[in-house]
């Protein structure tokens, strides 16, 4: 392959993670409410050296399967299990870098915590802290610290892989929520910034999200369809 090539395959394998920077708050979703209380997951990751992953920060109760709540479009699935939050500006992974870049996980690591939320409630326990340090080890950032997502398959030992999308779309979405897998989506803030969160589920309200900068008990809700997210990317099992 020509180098011209090669650069456009990477650049269609990775994404920027530049633009999903800590922010004050911001609509649509609700405003955090009450602390959090949450135990350390019983099954860690299986480690690809010798250094112990460390904890997990926020973990909910045992892993659930929710039905949908009340009237939902037609063909919508049941909300995915809902077992864990994670905060990208966490001081115990918040100054990391990504790859070699200057970006770090408070900052601009929106996209890798989302995918531990994802690779955590599939039942592999990874924080982004350590999830991050493995892509890094296994040379899955650019340059300019974007994510290669085959990178997630090489450090879950190929247990998970990430699916790349074109495009997106309600059928797309919903297809991976079939699958049980978990979408993860980009959209501007109302600030012009770019941000990732992770899908759990769909009800009449709106898309039930996690998100790496709002920590919240409950999902949030995106209350906009589809066409609100510019980019696709769904982890599952392989």
């Amino acid at each position: 392959m020509s180098r011209p090539g090669l650069i456009l395959l990477t650049a269609a394998l990775s994404l920027s993670l530049s633009a999903c920077m800590s922010s004050s708050y911001y609509g649509p979703y609700p405003a955090h409410s009450g602390p959090l209380s949450y135990s350390a997951p019983s099954s860690p990751a299986p480690s690809i050296s010798s250094t112990p992953a460390p904890s997990v920060r926020t973990v909910l109760p045992p892993a659930r399967t929710i039905g949908p709540v009340g009237p939902t479009p037609q063909g919508v699935t049941p909300m995915l299990a809902d077992t864990v939050i994670f905060d990208q500006t966490d001081k115990r992974w918040g100054s990391d870098p990504l790859g070699n870049s200057r970006g770090n996980l408070a900052r601009e690591g929106c996209v890798v915590t989302s995918a531990a939320m994802a690779m955590t409630n599939l039942g592999y326990s990874i924080d982004p802290g350590e999830l991050n340090r493995r892509l890094r080890e296994t040379g899955n950032y650019t340059p300019r610290g974007w994510l290669i997502w085959n990178g997630i398959a090489e450090v879950s030992g190929g247990q998970l892989k990430a699916e790349f999308y074109d495009t997106v779309s309600e059928p797309l979405i919903q297809s991976c929520l079939a699958r049980g897998d978990y979408p993860l989506v980009r959209f501007f803030l109302p600030n012009g910034r770019a941000h990732w969160a992770m899908i759990l589920g769909r009800t009449e309200q709106g898309y039930k999200m996690r998100d790496p900068l709002r920590v919240s008990r409950k999902p949030l809700i995106f209350p906009r369809d589809s066409s609100a997210f510019k980019s696709l990317r769904c982890i599952g099992r392989a």
